[in-house]
């Protein structure tokens, strides 16, 4: 909790109810606070100044993950860096991001999610799998793949239960459909939906909304806004307010 700052003479300075409640409103709450600061203080993970991890939330890897500015990863999602000796193949969650219930991600190589991206519940990011050569050998033996690598552009949006499958990009701006598959690179500003996934629409920029993929037309193409773009865009709005009610089931009811 927010307590007022001091003058030398330690008198509480005054500041107005309005400032006292945006301030609360901006303060993590103390058991991710504390828990952000003992990882911090172990020199474990990499975690932005107002990264806000659910106290259910189980990392095999600290030391190779990087969670930014004002993301949220909620209850019950487990984040697997398989391969902890290899440098590079840990999990990079951007800033702004705001990551549903039961996610799980499990990385190979490595798994990069852009900033301003929004997960449902029970999401998926699959970059590693049992080894399966050998039938003749129990498969809790067999170790892990490590060849694959997942990219998540910017600001896209997954529905529930959706799953990324493999080596796997997927652009900025795009839509995930609730239950899909991603077995394959998706363009940008495209919607996607299915089991395995394809694109559906995509967003024209010239005529301002979202087209049936067999209307995108070239200029559609040459018009997409660059994700480096979307990004300045974005964060020269108003930092976006978390719902940090959504997190997990004990930070209480509307």
């Amino acid at each position: 909790m927010h307590c007022p700052d001091f003058d030398r003479k330690g008198v509480p300075l005054k500041i107005s109810p309005r400032q006292f409640l945006r301030s609360l409103l901006a303060a993590s709450p103390p058991r991710i606070q504390a828990r952000v600061s003992a990882w911090r203080s172990r020199g474990q993970a990499k975690l932005g100044a107002r990264a806000y991890l659910h106290h259910s939330v189980q990392v095999l890897g600290l030391q190779q993950l990087s969670v930014g500015d004002n993301t949220v990863i909620s209850q019950d999602t487990w984040l697997n860096v398989n391969h902890r000796e290899v440098p590079g193949a840990g999990i990079e969650i951007g800033a702004n991001c705001f990551i549903g219930r039961r996610n799980f991600f499990s990385s190979g190589a490595g798994i990069q999610i852009g900033p301003f991206v929004l997960t449902a519940n029970d999401c998926h990011f699959l970059g590693s799998s049992h080894i399966i050569n050998d039938p003749l050998r129990a498969c809790i033996t067999t170790g892990t793949t490590c060849n694959d690598r997942i990219y998540v552009g910017a600001n896209t949006f997954f529905g529930s239960g959706a799953r990324v499958l493999g080596t796997v990009s997927i652009g900025h701006g795009c839509v995930v459909g609730a239950g899909s598959l991603v077995t394959r690179n998706m363009p940008p500003f495209s919607q996607l939906y299915g089991s395995p996934a394809r694109v559906h629409q995509r967003y024209s920029f010239p005529r301002s909304a979202w087209v049936p993929i067999e209307e995108f037309s070239p200029a559609d193409e040459n018009a997409i806004l660059l994700e480096g773009d979307l990004i300045c865009r974005l964060n020269a709005a108003k930092r976006p307010v978390m719902p940090y009610l959504a997190a997990g089931n004990d930070m209480g009811n509307c």
